[in-house]
């Protein structure tokens, strides 16, 4: 593993940390992790965007990995379920290529 890295709590739209939500850091990536399930992978290098298997598990795991895509990768069109759906029908978002983990 890259020794670029660092892992930081996820802060909630009250302003707080949310609970088993982390950030992860690791060279050009950028990872979410709700409890034990990564929940999407951004590569700003290569310009991908890979979801979890769980990126839909529950409301809770959509209204956290709304709050990443908006405030931590910096791609606002995937902060919603429905942009999210779009994009995979796409397969691209505003240049990002969007898929699932297989």
């Amino acid at each position: 593993m890259e020794n670029n890295y660092r892992v930081e709590q996820m802060i909630n739209d009250r302003g707080n940390g949310a609970t088993f939500q982390f950030i992860i850091h690791v060279g050009n990536k950028l990872i979410f992790q709700s409890y034990d399930s990564i929940i999407a992978t951004v590569d700003k290098t290569e310009k991908t965007v890979t979801l979890g298997m769980a990126w839909d598990y529950s409301k809770t795991t959509g209204k956290h990995r709304n709050i990443f895509f908006r405030d931590y990768a910096n791609i606002p069109d995937l902060a919603s379920k429905k942009g999210i759906q779009d994009a995979l029908k796409n397969g691209l978002c505003n240049g990002w290529k969007i898929s699932t983990a297989a």
